[in-house]
């Protein structure tokens, strides 16, 4: 895992030393190593972590030949079997890392080579002979990629804020910050940076020699999924296939040079992780795990259960315990981390699992993905009279992602006007999009494809990617392997919820060999005690925070905000989160529309942070 960067701007020089300033905005990705390849017209450049091949393996990669140059992030989990199959014909390799595999693939099928990888990658590959750029990322978003259009050419980044400094003036879009306002994230191609762009899971761009640009998606999950055979079988054999492919997709992840541990909840998903990794022999001994836990707040708290899986499974489990008022004061720095505008709380915690794992671990195992793929959110189980009164109501989504967090209208009274009509009229494209992309599929299905294509790509992919790399972390997904994803999505209804409960096969398997996990329960959700915390601070200070933001301003009726700060009602769950959204927009403006992008303290108090000149 590692961080990279490029600028081509064909027939025009590019000054490398644009490049290294960018690279220096990702050395928290890669703190093993840094490198650029510079070559007239375009200039690429790696910041390394490294996992696979320790001695050799720095990047820009280059072909025996020297035509094919490489720079990537993320893991080719099968690597292995690639490179037996290129040795086979003839292919030389200089390295034993797992992204060399690339170089002969793209020299062999330029146009056709990228499916045949399994993992997790955003890379770019530059043809020396046909100076041609390929930008690829991988079929589910697990590892970011963005770009910004120049004036001769095309820049790209790992992360937003290695652009931020080829940017005359940082600017915001508006349809991104409402966005942000309604459902915490931004989804499909545009952020909430003016100009700055994402490329989409399962999308590659290719820029000629000429600077011709071609956008394809080269891997489709809706036309996967139309031509994957729908399961037929019993719940035994649902549960004998899960177990396969389970199998399968760890034996590719666990695949490293440096000890995997895993982040535990008290879940399903990192339950079945804690399982199998119990269960798998590793040479670098027993493994460990890491969960965290708020006592004596608010918040439904899982450590005696992660505790329990831990001991049963045989891992060894470091807990971590802390109080609100400790916990925010990373939140400006995790704010920075996360670049992206995106208010998912639950960022704080995986940062400081992230830095807990740090000490020892490169690499961390994570159960995202498992909720999406077998249907585990209660969203996913609205009774249908109550959805067709929603798609009645709203349409465009069939009664799925009516409601943003401001639709409450003591909340909507906060945000001025002009804000209000942007976020009626913006913030569900993305799901309508999504769902009319989806059609063909059955209506349980086609509301997992939907998150898939935006929660799961541009929330809780891109908290994990942004918290654990910030750390120097890599974090995999074993349950985004593309085999088990269409398994899972391909079963149906009666195998994915029963009696209004999610995610029946994994909870089977669990039965079957986790006997000391209630594989019945309830999914309680990881929850972050924002409340606790607003409800802890003083009124007057907090006003004061929010009102010296001119982006609060500006979003904002401040004669309302006011009032409502003033009063002495107290602050429910609702106005609490609205409040720490909207915290969040104020810091976020500060550090990179107002600032100069660069890392915050780690620790500091958001409020003292913001009054600060």
């Amino acid at each position: 895992m590692c961080g990279i960067v490029g600028i081509y701007t064909p027939n025009h020089s590019v000054d490398s030393t644009r490049v290294a300033q960018m690279l220096t905005r990702l050395q928290h990705r890669g703190p093993d190593g840094q490198g650029i390849f510079d070559d007239r017209d375009v200039c690429l450049g790696h910041a390394r972590l490294s996992i696979i091949d320790l001695e050799q393996g720095q990047q820009p990669l280059k072909s025996p030949d020297q035509r094919y140059v490489l720079v990537a992030n993320g893991e080719i989990y099968n690597h292995v079997e690639l490179r037996a199959a290129l040795k086979q014909q003839g292919a030389e390799f200089l390295t034993g890392s797992d992204c060399e595999v690339i170089l002969p693939l793209a020299a062999r099928a330029p146009e056709a080579f990228i499916d045949q990888l399994n993992g997790m990658f955003a890379f770019a590959v530059f043809d020396r002979v046909e100076r041609s750029l390929l930008l690829v990322r991988d079929r589910f978003g697990i590892k970011p990629l963005y770009y910004l259009q120049l004036k001769d050419g095309i820049a790209f980044a790992s992360e937003i804020k290695a652009l931020l400094p080829l940017l005359n003036t940082v600017k915001m879009q508006a349809a991104g910050v409402e966005r942000f306002l309604q459902i915490n994230f931004n989804a499909g191609v545009d952020t909430a940076f003016a100009s700055i762009k994402r490329l989409l899971p399962g999308q590659a761009l290719h820029v000629d020699a000429e600077g011709r640009q071609t956008l394809r998606n080269w891997w489709s999950l809706s036309e996967a999924l139309a031509t994957q055979v729908a399961f037929q079988g019993s719940m035994g054999e649902a549960v004998e296939q899960f177990d396969q492919c389970l199998q399968q997709s760890l034996t590719e992840h666990l695949r490293s040079d440096v000890p995997v541990g895993l982040f535990l909840s008290g879940g399903v998903d990192s339950g079945i992780l804690a399982t199998q990794l119990g269960r798998t022999p590793l040479s670098s001994g027993r493994p460990k795990a890491w969960s965290l836990g708020f006592p004596s707040t608010s918040v439904h708290d899982e450590v005696h259960a992660a505790q329990a899986t831990a001991d049963a499974s045989g891992i060894e489990l470091a807990l971590i315990r802390m109080d609100p008022s400790d916990l925010f004061k990373h939140w400006v720095y995790s704010i920075w981390a996360m670049d992206e505008l995106m208010g998912d709380f639950a960022s704080l915690p995986t940062l400081m699992l992230a830095d807990a794992a740090a000490h020892s671990h490169k690499v961390v195992l994570m159960g995202e993905g498992g909720d999406e793929v077998f249907a585990g959110y209660g969203r996913y189980r609205m009774p249908w009279l109550q959805s067709a009164w929603h798609a009645l109501k709203t349409p465009g989504t069939g009664g799925f992602r009516t409601r943003g967090r401001f639709d409450k209208a003591s909340l909507s009274a906060l945000l001025s006007p002009s804000v209000r009509a942007g976020m009626k009229q913006n913030w569900r494209e993305p799901f309508i999009d999504a769902w009319q992309a989806g059609k063909g599929l059955d209506p349980l299905t086609r509301r997992q494809y939907v998150d898939m294509q935006t929660w799961l790509a541009d929330d809780l992919l891109l908290k994990a990617d942004r918290m654990l790399m910030v750390k120097g972390v890599e974090g995999r997904v074993p349950f985004l392997d593309h085999r088990l994803v269409l398994m899972g999505l391909s079963l149906p209804a009666h195998l994915k919820i029963q009696q209004r409960l999610g995610k029946q096969v994994p909870r089977a398997w669990l039965q079957q060999h986790q006997k000391a996990f209630n594989a019945s329960g309830k999914k309680k959700g990881f929850s972050v005690p924002v409340t606790d915390w607003i409800q802890g601070l003083s009124r007057q200070k907090l006003a004061s925070a929010l009102l010296s933001s001119a982006i609060i301003q500006d979003v904002c009726q401040v004669q309302e905000l006011t009032l409502r700060l003033q009063s002495s009602a107290p602050i429910d769950k609702s106005l609490a989160e609205a409040l720490a959204v909207l915290l969040q927009l104020a810091v976020w403006s500060k550090l990179f529309l107002e600032g100069d992008g660069l890392a915050p303290p780690y620790s500091i108090d958001p409020l003292d942070w913001l009054l600060a000149t």
